[in-house]
């Protein structure tokens, strides 16, 4: 049906899939993904496409040496050049020390992961059909908080060559658990695979799939609470008082009634007050043994790759560092990711709750940033301590920093060796949206340029990061952009059945910043360090001042330019990348001088830039290169492709 076609063009060879054993600590065959593509003509080339929408100022060229098509991937990244010597340090601050590969460490895959979130119930039908009897909308209906619009695991199965076009090689989806609701975070069973998404069976057949193609999986944990339906609480509710479940939950008297009664005037305690959600009681022996059989059972009978552990403030910490120990003692290599937000470095690495959390603060400044110079739509979007203020470069500097530095001096001060201690920057898994949030796209008032940039910088940082689905070919709200943007209608269906509206150019873009991160080890495995940038200053009309004007010997920084080099202490551990980010929308930034790690006389080529910007670069005998910026561009530079090892 035209719901359910399963790969929409997008095929994997056997000789193409990655093996298990080292999709994720290593660079993705880039020859054989790339070829994937839909083939482009020749003299066209991704940078310069005449039939390009919503592209803004922000046309790309990704790969720049490789755009070369007949035949694929047949270009370099520039000559080697005889001046090459080992890798000498750059001023400016170091904000991540490198983290690079470890085999001795079960967890090190996660710090190379590219993710996809999925929400089940909305990403793709089954290919058969719906289930006999059952009542669902229309698929792409507008979504309700209650509606099923029929979404499968099975659906998800039969698009794995699509999601793995996307450079994705980690799927996360939010609970597949037996519910009443179509997000499933209301469970019935925590047990129990829900049958109206396929059961046991499609599961067990979508994670060995997923396996065989060097992907993994994590699932999402909601244990704070139950739904209505839970066996348990139904056991209270028939029961009451001589039920021997009631010790599982917190009743506040007798009779307890779950149903026709108002938000807060509940008798039992609610998660947010809200009664179909009855708190589970974790200084109950049972609840704590139960959960933690959970736990341990989807990676025992699933060989599941992980839990994203939702809202785990409410539940205590000892118990969180026994389900991960439970949890790893399955599966060493089985991640726990927990959804917290602020600054938490106490709750992440050895010893602690949790290995990663969702690292809500990259999304903070970074969609601040590429949304700097007009108003960020907030109105019913995000709440809580997930607030977006506009920022500048500097103020990117300062908040981003600020967090990177708590964690990089939480591990050092732990004497953590990489996979150990306190948790390094490069565990955290960063995002911008999720079906918790608006969507980014929305947020940036439907400005593609700028979530080409955000999707960038997201690339270049240190972290797995997450892309939820639908992102990637444009998806804004279930209202369009003027109507609101939070839950449900960020948790519109997958447009299979508008495939003509995709937004094709953005779908390449994410393509190939994902590519991007798998294929340089700096991107991924990198430290840290803000490059100085600065331009002969400019008087109040915008002309270059004399230096005789500026105290500074004539120079200044431009405030919406981020520049910065993700680094190694070694050249023999890996090779440098600088990334630069420009998110002026008037404006270009003149000539900049760019302070790098790089030797004297080295020439650096763009591994990706934005039209406009120059493909090839000298570094001067100060260590640095000049490089001038177009209105809302962006530039990775590093050495030519053979001098790359990893």
């Amino acid at each position: 049906s035209a719901l359910t076609s399963s790969t929409r063009g997008y095929s994997l060879d056997a000789d193409d899939t990655m093996t298990a054993t080292s999709a994720l600590t290593s660079a993705l065959n880039l020859a054989a993904l790339r070829s994937r593509r839909p083939a482009t003509a020749p003299g066209d080339r991704l940078h310069n496409r005449s039939s390009s929408k919503n592209l803004g100022r922000f046309p790309v060229r990704v790969f720049a040496a490789d755009t070369q098509q007949t035949p694929p991937n047949q270009g370099t990244w520039g000559d080697w050049n005889d001046l090459v010597k080992p890798g000498q340090s750059a001023t400016g601050r170091v904000v991540v020390t490198p983290s690079p590969t470890d085999p001795g460490n079960p967890l090190d895959w996660w710090k190379d992961a590219i993710v996809y979130q999925i929400f089940p119930d909305r990403f793709a039908p089954d290919p058969a059909g719906p289930q006999p009897g059952t009542s669902l909308d229309p698929w792409g209906s507008t979504p309700t908080i209650r509606s099923f619009q029929g979404g499968s695991i099975k659906g998800i199965t039969a698009n794995l060559d699509y999601i793995q076009s996307l450079g994705i090689n980690t799927i996360y989806t939010t609970p597949v658990f037996l519910s009443t609701a179509n997000h499933r975070y209301h469970p019935s069973d925590f047990m129990k695979v829900d049958p109206m998404l396929g059961g046991e069976d499609a599961f067990r057949e979508l994670i060995d799939e997923v396996h065989k193609r060097g992907m993994r999986f994590v699932l999402d944990g909601v244990f704070n609470h139950t739904g209505r339906g839970h066996w348990a609480f139904t056991s209270l509710l028939d029961g009451q008082e001589q039920s021997p479940y009631k010790g599982w939950f917190l009743p506040k008297s007798f009779p307890v009634r779950a149903y026709d009664v108002e938000r807060y005037h509940v008798n039992y305690e609610c998660w947010w007050d809200l009664p179909d959600l009855p708190k589970l009681n974790f200084d109950n022996e049972g609840v704590r043994e139960h959960i933690l059989d959970v736990g341990e059972w989807w990676v025992k009978e699933f060989n599941i790759d992980g839990w994203r552990l939702d809202y785990p403030i409410e539940i205590p910490n000892e118990f969180w560092k026994e389900y991960r120990r439970r949890v790893r003692a399955v599966n060493p290599g089985a991640v726990t990711v927990g959804e917290l937000f602020g600054v938490r470095p106490d709750c992440v690495g050895e010893g602690n709750h949790f290995d990663s959390l969702m690292n809500y603060a990259f999304g903070t400044c970074s969609l601040g940033f590429v949304g700097c110079g007009f108003e960020l739509r907030q109105d019913d979007a995000i709440g809580g301590e997930y607030q977006v203020i506009a920022v500048d470069a500097q103020g990117f500097k300062d908040n981003f920093g600020e967090v990177c530095a708590a964690y990089q001096k939480a591990h050092t001060e732990s004497k953590g060796g990489l996979g150990g201690g306190s948790a390094h920057p490069s565990m955290l898994m960063n995002l911008f949206d999720s079906h918790d949030t608006a969507r980014a796209l929305w947020m940036l008032q439907g400005d593609t340029a700028a979530l080409k940039m955000l999707l960038l910088i997201m690339a270049c940082a240190p972290g797995p990061s997450m892309l939820y689905q639908g992102t990637e070919v444009g998806q804004t709200s279930a209202n369009g952009l003027k109507g609101a943007g939070r839950d449900p209608a960020n948790r519109e269906a997958f447009p299979w059945h508008k495939e003509d509206e995709w937004d094709v150019d953005l779908l390449e873009h994410v393509r190939g910043v994902n590519h991007l991160r798998q294929d340089l080890y700096a991107l991924r495995r990198g430290g840290l360090r803000w490059c100085d940038a600065t331009r002969q200053a400019r008087a109040p009309d915008g002309s270059e001042a004399p230096k005789e004007l500026n105290p500074e010997e004539g120079r200044e920084e431009c405030e919406n330019l981020l520049a910065w080099e993700r680094f190694f202490d070694s050249r023999d551990d890996g090779v440098d990348a600088v990334c630069l980010f420009h998110s002026g929308r008037v404006e270009g930034t003149g000539v900049m001088t760019v302070r790098t790690g790089f030797n004297p006389g080295e020439t650096l080529v763009a591994a990706y830039t934005s039209l406009g910007v120059e493909g090839n670069y000298t570094v001067d005998a100060e260590g640095c290169v000049k490089i001038s910026m177009p209105p809302q561009s962006a530039a990775v530079l590093t050495l030519p492709r053979d001098m790359h090892k990893k």
